[in-house]
């Protein structure tokens, strides 16, 4: 490999890198259309432990509007992060998953960590993610009592969400406030 080659190589992890901490970032901050352009329209996903497959873009981000929800606010910490690049259009990798969740409807808080499984593949000069699954080390739920709910109501960014107008959202945004966020009650 030519010293070009490397430094695309590199390029190429960093790259990875971060369109896997923006998968993240959208997830929790329920920003959808962000998160639709981290992944191919043929993208797998297999969250926890394979309980819960889907196939092709439109589907996972219709289950991961379905379930996370406004009245959950969240936190999906990804450490480490073992990249295998394996060709200049497909690479492999390993992240830790510390993830916290706190359902302000039901009281319970929810920690656990599991190990991601990704791949990617280079689409037009950019990298997407074209299978994601995680397999479950272990989860934590506690009840919480009312006490804690005061201190829940104090999130902006759920409440931003929450009291935008749905025009001024993207399309998964729109759908997401009209239809997913109301399953709750809010």
């Amino acid at each position: 490999m030519n010293l070009e080659e490397r430094i695309q190589r590199l390029e190429d992890i960093e790259e990875i890198r971060s369109l896997q901490a923006k998968y993240q970032r959208c997830l929790d901050s329920r920003d959808f259309d962000g998160l639709s352009e981290c992944f191919s329209d043929d993208a797998v996903s297999s969250y926890g432990n394979d309980t819960m497959s889907y196939k092709g873009k439109e589907n996972i981000l219709n289950f991961l509007m379905s379930v996370m929800s406004l009245s959950m606010p969240s936190a999906h910490l990804i450490h480490g992060g073992e990249i295998d690049w394996i060709s200049p259009d497909f690479a492999i990798a390993i992240w830790y998953l510390e993830d916290h969740l706190l359902h302000k409807k039901y009281l319970v808080k929810l920690n656990g960590t599991a190990i991601y499984h990704v791949e990617y593949k280079k689409i037009d000069g950019k990298w997407k993610i074209s299978s994601i699954g995680y397999e479950r080390n272990y989860e934590y739920v506690e009840l919480r009592g009312p006490v804690n709910l005061a201190t829940l109501k104090k999130t902006t960014l759920l409440k931003k969400i929450k009291k935008a107008d749905p025009e001024s959202l993207g399309e998964y945004g729109k759908r997401y406030k009209t239809k997913g966020y109301k399953k709750d009650g809010k």
